[in-house]
């Protein structure tokens, strides 16, 4: 298991910078890894949360990407050389991950870069990026705004993460046909909350106008992170909904949840939620999960079982004495294509793999291909939604009931409204009018 602390990993990070610069980061010599001889090191960046609100989620995609690094090395590296994954923490703050990235990408000369976990931070390093022409993918932050608000669009930026619009389209659609119509909003006060949230409900509204939404619009959002959940926990109680929608995460669901319960065992069986989950909140409360909860998962292995997932499975299971999350997988998928088409293009030069990525179908962990469209460098991924029950001793988890996975083809937003929100043609999140 990767520490969720900072020195250790940042002194790992140099001495992988001082090893690049011995074996010449491209230059004549070589290093040696098994039977596979290599012509020298390159690294691939990413500055994740191994502390703060979301370490949960970078604890499993650092565990991820090293398994990746492993795999793609044992195979024979990228273009002759030995790939080295640089994890640096940053404490799930925007500064940070900025001062992360920049060191990575100018000091540590990375070829590529895994982007960070939350969109307020995507947003603030994809400009780094963009100046330094340096790929970023991103497979966890995705708020849609960055890939076509005109002041983020970055030519460099790849997303294989199903966006805010997909995901808050797809949780709103299943809810109006759940026909649920008194429905209490609360969600995180940034860039990603917003905009999933908004977009929950435009869809919700589409597929069922007579939903009702029983509190005021301005109390809809929360600082984040948030720790002390008493008021909203408090407000939902007065407000007596027949259903709360959240997209709280990592740390900050789990104190939820904890917060409610504490307050009334039954408190999801009167409230039940419809929220954004992964394994990792699963496996982390366990048995204290609720039950009878509608989640949307981006990769849940357990509803996405094929040859391939099953052997990853094994093997992160085997190396780290748990089950992989939904980031894992997404993570593991993303230095993967980035691999193959460094590869094809037999360059590290971002404009060249990029020609590699664009319009280029992969296969994946998920089970299908996916497919990085041209006109917002999104691609095609899936969303599972499901309903929370025992597993029956399977996993130490609940798993999902009444599962659906749905088609990343039928969730991808339209390529005339990508358009005009990259044009500036529409105000952001007023799908109405887009």
């Amino acid at each position: 298991m990767i520490p969720s602390i900072g020195k250790p990993v940042r002194w790992a990070a140099l001495a992988a910078a001082a090893l690049c610069l011995a074996a010449a980061c491209g230059g004549g010599s070589t290093t040696t890894s098994g039977t596979v001889t290599f012509k020298g090191t390159k690294n691939v960046g990413i500055s994740t949360a191994l502390t703060g609100q979301s370490q949960l989620y970078g604890h499993a995609i650092s565990q991820s990407l090293k398994l990746a690094e492993d795999d793609i090395n044992k195979a024979g590296g990228v273009n002759g050389y030995k790939i080295n994954v640089e994890i640096q923490d940053d404490a799930t703050t925007v500064e940070q991950a900025v001062n992360n990235t920049k060191q990575m990408i100018l000091q540590d000369n990375v070829v590529a870069m895994i982007g960070p976990i939350t969109s307020a931070q995507c947003s603030a390093t994809s400009p780094v990026s963009k100046q330094n022409k340096v790929l970023m993918i991103a497979a966890t932050c995705n708020s849609y705004q960055l890939t076509t608000q005109p002041s983020l669009q970055n030519p460099y930026f790849v997303s294989v993460v199903p966006n805010t619009y997909m995901e808050g389209c797809a949780a709103g659609t299943d809810t109006a046909k759940k026909g649920t119509t008194n429905i209490y909003v609360v969600s995180p006060d940034y860039l990603f909350g917003r905009s999933e949230t908004n977009a929950f409900v435009a869809c919700l509204k589409k597929a069922n106008p007579s939903v009702k939404i029983v509190n005021d619009p301005s109390t809809w959002f929360v600082k984040y992170p948030h720790t002390d959940w008493s008021p909203e926990v408090a407000q939902i109680q007065a407000a007596k909904p027949t259903l709360v929608y959240s997209n709280i995460f990592a740390a900050d669901q789990i104190s939820f949840i904890n917060k409610a319960t504490q307050t009334d065992p039954q408190w999801f069986t009167k409230y039940p939620l419809v929220t954004l989950a992964s394994v990792d909140e699963l496996q982390t409360l366990k048995d204290k999960y609720p039950l009878g909860m509608r989640i949307y998962m981006r990769a849940p292995f357990f509803q996405l079982s094929n040859s391939r997932m099953d052997a990853f499975v094994s093997a992160y299971k085997a190396k780290y004495n748990e089950y992989p999350s939904d980031w894992a997988v997404m993570d593991y998928d993303a230095i993967k294509m980035w691999a193959q088409a460094a590869n094809a293009a037999k360059s590290f030069d971002s404009d060249q793999v990029k020609k590699q990525i664009v319009g280029k179908s992969f296969d994946s962990l998920r089970g299908y291909k996916f497919t990085i469209r041209a006109e917002d460098q999104q691609a095609n991924v899936g969303e599972t939604i499901g309903t929370t029950v025992d597993s029956g001793g399977k996993y130490p988890f609940p798993f999902l009931k009444d599962a659906t996975n749905l088609k990343g083809d039928d969730l991808i937003m339209p390529v005339e409204m990508v358009k005009k929100l990259q044009a500036g043609q529409c105000k952001n999140d007023d799908f109405a009018n887009c």
